[in-house]
């Protein structure tokens, strides 16, 4: 057809922003104006074909198309979302228990140290 979505591929991140695009073959893409629908349910009568989710939630994952007046529709295209990774987390606790354990023998020393010069007065 002439409609087409143009939208991510990829799981969108929960929390990221998506945008979606509303594209007309041979058509200028400033004069564009078009509906957008998920699951059948119009969610934004927009003029610039062009919607903005800033930031998304488990509860926009679904099928999007979009809708031409004169134009007709686009296909269906199926929206993913998925949850942060928590990747990061575990890598954090790592970087502490290995930052503490390097420090440890230069704290351990240092107090020694200490202890041994106020003693020698």
């Amino acid at each position: 057809g002439d409609v087409i979505l143009e939208s991510s591929v990829h799981p969108v991140t929960e929390g990221h922003p998506l945008t979606l695009h509303c594209l007309y073959r041979n058509t200028n893409p400033s004069n564009l104006r078009a509906d957008f629908y998920k699951d059948g349910s119009v969610v934004q009568n927009q003029t610039t074909g062009e919607m903005i989710i800033h930031k998304v939630s488990m509860s926009d994952e679904g099928f999007y198309h979009c809708k031409h007046p004169e134009r007709g529709e686009s296909l269906r295209s199926w929206i993913s979302v998925r949850r942060p990774s928590h990747v990061e987390a575990p890598f954090s606790v790592l970087m502490l228990i290995s930052s503490v354990v390097t420090a440890s023998p230069y704290l351990l020393i240092t107090i020694i140290l200490l202890v041994k010069c106020y003693r020698a007065r």
